[in-house]
C-alpha cells in the first residue's frame, strides 16, 4: 500500500473499527439473507470492508459491480480458508488482490451490448425537426440507444456452473438485482438501471418510436415492484434498502398517451398501487400545523450504515463524527440518495458542509408534488380502463392532498412552494429548482393560476433565469457538491421548461422557450466539443462545459440527457434553430447562381466555428 493510501485507511478507519463486521440490532444493512443471496458479499462482509480499508479500486463501486465466478458459499468459504479471521487492516494487500483477481471478473464483464429491436435509423419524430444541424445531432443521440442497451452474457461459466454441466452465469453471482435480461442504463460507471433517470429515458425512447423497447423498460421495473415491493434506486442488490423519486407511474403515463395500449394499462394498474402502498407505508409522516394534522412524504431509508458503492466516502466523511451519531449520519446521506439529489446544500443544516446533513427531518416539496401527480395519474388510468370506483378514490385523495400541499409547502409572502423542516417548524426559502416542481404536475388548483404566475415572478427576482445555459440547482456557491451551484441537470431543467411551457401565461411559455434554447445549444457545444453527452453541465459560463463536484469524476453517456434533448427538440421541433442552420437555409433558398451558394456556405460553415469555439481545452 502507497503511503498515500496508509494516511487515507488511517483516516478512514481509525474511529469506529468498521472493520469488525456488525451485525447488531442497530445496524440495518443495504441488503440482507432476506432479500440477496450474496448480501455477505456486496452488501458488507469482510471482503467488502477490506477492499476499501486498502483502497483496492479509485471507486467504490467498482468492486460491488464485480460478478463472483463462483457462487457465493464457494466465495466465502474460500475468503475464511485464505484469511481466517484477520481483521481487514491485517490482510495482506498482495494476497488480498490475488483473492479478487481470481475469485471475482471485472465489472460489466457480465454484460453485453444489444440492439433493441424497434430501433429503425430514421424515427419520424426526429426526421420532423426542422434546424438540419439539429435533426444529424438528434439522429446521433438516437444512435446512442444502442450503446445503452445492455444484456446479460449468457456464457460467463462459473467454476460451480461448470460442474452442473450449465453455462448460465448464475444470478446469485453477481450484484445485479435485474431480473430481465435486457435494460437501459445511465452509462459510465452507472452498469445498471436508476429509477428515477428511467423517466427521461423513457421520454426520449417515445421520442425515437421505441415503444416496445419503453414496454420493456417499465416491465423490468414493475418485476423489481412485485418482487421486492418498490423500485430500488438502481438495479443492485447494494440498493435494495433506498428507492428513488416515484416514476414509475408517469412512465406508464406517458407510455400510454403514445401508444393507447389499454391492456397493458390494464394489467400493470396492480402493481402500480403497489408501489405507491410502498410510499404510504414507509415513508409518511404527520405533521401539526396549527390545530391540524398532515401526512406528508419524505425521503427516509432505513439503512444507517456506509452505502457500499460509497464505502470509503461514507468513512471518510464520517471521520469526527462520535460513533453513537454515524448511524444517524449514515441514514441522512443514504436518504439524500434516495432522493436523487445526492448531494446538495439542500439537505445540510448550515447551507453549507455535508457534515451538517438531515435528510430525514426535511420534508421535500418535489416528492410531495410527485405524489400528488402519481394520485392524479391514477385516477385518469383508471378512468381509461373503466374503474370509475378506483379513478373517483384517487380524485379523492389528490383533491385533499392538494390543499396539503398549499398548508404545508406554500409561502403566501414569495409566492412559491418550499420544502419543510420538521425540527425548526420552518420551510427553507432558498432557491432550488424543486420549487418548480408542482408546477411541473400541475399540483395546485387549476382556477389559481395566479399561483404559477407569482413562482414565474419568484424565480426571475432570484436570478434563476439569468445564465447563459440553464437553470442551476442552487444559487449557493462554493459547496462543492454536484446537486448545487453552478451546475444544472436535465431532469431539473425539463420539469421547469415543461411546468412553464403548459402554463397559460403567455410570457411563461415564451421563458419556457428560452430555457429550451439554452439547454439544447448548451448541450449541443459539449457534444461537438467532447462528442459526449453529460449526467450534468456548468451554466454559468459563455462557453459551456461538463458539471463537476460530487464523490466521482463527471459521467458521460448519458441517458437522461439525451432522453430530455431529444424530448425537447420534438417539442420545439420548428422553432429552436443554431445560427449556421439559419445561413444553410439561407444557401438553399438562395436560387441556382453557385457562386452565391458557396459564398452562403462559407458563412454557414464560419457559424458553426464561432459556435463551437473559445475555450478549446476546457476539458
Amino acid at each position: 500500500m502507497s503511503a498515500v493510501h496508509l494516511v487515507a485507511a488511517s483516516l478512514l478507519f481509525s474511529t469506529g473499527a468498521l472493520w469488525t463486521t456488525r451485525v447488531g440490532a442497530t445496524d440495518i444493512h443495504v441488503c440482507d439473507e432476506t432479500n440477496s443471496p450474496n448480501w455477505y458479499i456486496y452488501c458488507s462482509g469482510p471482503i467488502l470492508e477490506s477492499v476499501n480499508y486498502h483502497a483496492l479500486f479509485n471507486d467504490s463501486k467498482h468492486y460491488v459491480d464485480m460478478p463472483t465466478k463462483n457462487s457465493p458459499n464457494d466465495t466465502i468459504k474460500a475468503w475464511y480458508d485464505t484469511f481466517g479471521q484477520t481483521a481487514p487492516p491485517d490482510v495482506p494487500e498482495d494476497k488480498l488482490r490475488n483473492f479478487i483477481e481470481e475469485y471475482f471478473s471485472d465489472p460489466g464483464s457480465e454484460l453485453v451490448n444489444c440492439t433493441p429491436v424497434d430501433w429503425i435509423e430514421k424515427p419520424p419524430k426526429i426526421m420532423s425537426i426542422t434546424d438540419p444541424t439539429l435533426r444529424a445531432w438528434a439522429l446521433e443521440l438516437h444512435g446512442i440507444w444502442k450503446h445503452l442497451c445492455k444484456q446479460f452474457w449468457a456464457n460467463i461459466v462459473s467454476k460451480s456452473s461448470e460442474e452442473n454441466n450449465s453455462s448460465e452465469c448464475q444470478s446469485d453471482q453477481k450484484s445485479l438485482s435485474t431480473p430481465t435480461a435486457i435494460l437501459s442504463m445511465a452509462s459510465g460507471r452507472f452498469r445498471e438501471f436508476y429509477y428515477w433517470d428511467a423517466y427521461w429515458i423513457v421520454k426520449g425512447l417515445l421520442v425515437s418510436g421505441m415503444y416496445n423497447s419503453t414496454r420493456g423498460m417499465i416491465i423490468n421495473l414493475a418485476s423489481m415492484v412485485d418482487k421486492f415491493g418498490f423500485v430500488p434506486n438502481g438495479g443492485r442488490v447494494y440498493y435494495l434498502q433506498r428507492s428513488q423519486p416515484p416514476m414509475l407511474i408517469p412512465m406508464v403515463y406517458e407510455y400510454y398517451e403514445a401508444t393507447n395500449d389499454r391492456e397493458f394499462v390494464r394489467h400493470i394498474l396492480p402493481t402500480l398501487v403497489k408501489e405507491l402502498n410502498f410510499w404510504h407505508t414507509n415513508r409518511t409522516t404527520e405533521l401539526q400545523i396549527g390545530n391540524k394534522n398532515y401526512t406528508v412524504f419524505q425521503y427516509r431509508t432505513n439503512s444507517n450504515v456506509p452505502r457500499p458503492e460509497s464505502f470509503k466516502e461514507d468513512v471518510r466523511t464520517a471521520h469526527g463524527i462520535s460513533d453513537d451519531l454515524k448511524p444517524k449520519f449514515w441514514q441522512d446521506k443514504a436518504s439524500a440518495a434516495e432522493s436523487g439529489w445526492d448531494f446538495s446544500t439542500r439537505w445540510f443544516q448550515d447551507h453549507k458542509t455535508l457534515y451538517t446533513i438531515e435528510t430525514t427531518k426535511i420534508v421535500p416539496i418535489d416528492l410531495n408534488a410527485l405524489i400528488c401527480w402519481n394520485y392524479d395519474i391514477l385516477e385518469y388510468l383508471f378512468e381509461r380502463v373503466g374503474n370509475t370506483t378506483e379513478s373517483e378514490i384517487y380524485r379523492e385523495i389528490r383533491s385533499k392532498f392538494k390543499n396539503t400541499l398549499n398548508k404545508v409547502f406554500y409561502n403566501k409572502t414569495l409566492g412559491a412552494w418550499f420544502d419543510y423542516h420538521m425540527d425548526t417548524k420552518q420551510q427553507n426559502i432558498d432557491f432550488y429548482p424543486s420549487s418548480v416542481v408542482p408546477l411541473f404536475t400541475g399540483c395546485y388548483h387549476a382556477l389559481n393560476q395566479g399561483k404559477s404566475e407569482r413562482l414565474f415572478q419568484y424565480m426571475q427576482n432570484v436570478g434563476a433565469f439569468n445564465f447563459s445555459g440553464g437553470i442551476p440547482t442552487s444559487m449557493i456557491k462554493d459547496s462543492e457538491e454536484q446537486w448545487d451551484f453552478p451546475n444544472g441537470w436535465s431532469p431539473l431543467n425539463h420539469m421547469i421548461i415543461e411546468g412553464l411551457r403548459k402554463s397559460e401565461n403567455a410570457q411563461m411559455q415564451d421563458q419556457a422557450y428560452r430555457i429550451a434554447k439554452k439547454w439544447v445549444e448548451g448541450n449541443y457545444r459539449v457534444f461537438q466539443k467532447t462528442k459526449f453527452m453529460w449526467e450534468k453541465y456548468d451554466v454559468i459560463g459563455k462557453v459551456p462545459r461538463p458539471g463537476e463536484g460530487g464523490e466521482y469524476h463527471v459521467q458521460d453517456g448519458f441517458g437522461w440527457t439525451n432522453g430530455a434533448i431529444l424530448d425537447l427538440l420534438s417539442t420545439y421541433n420548428d422553432r429552436i434553430k443554431l445560427p449556421q442552420a439559419n445561413s444553410a437555409a439561407g444557401c438553399l433558398s438562395s436560387g441556382t447562381n453557385g457562386l452565391v451558394m458557396i459564398l452562403c456556405l462559407m458563412v454557414s460553415t464560419m457559424g458553426a466555428v464561432i459556435l463551437t469555439q473559445n475555450n478549446r481545452d476546457y476539458y
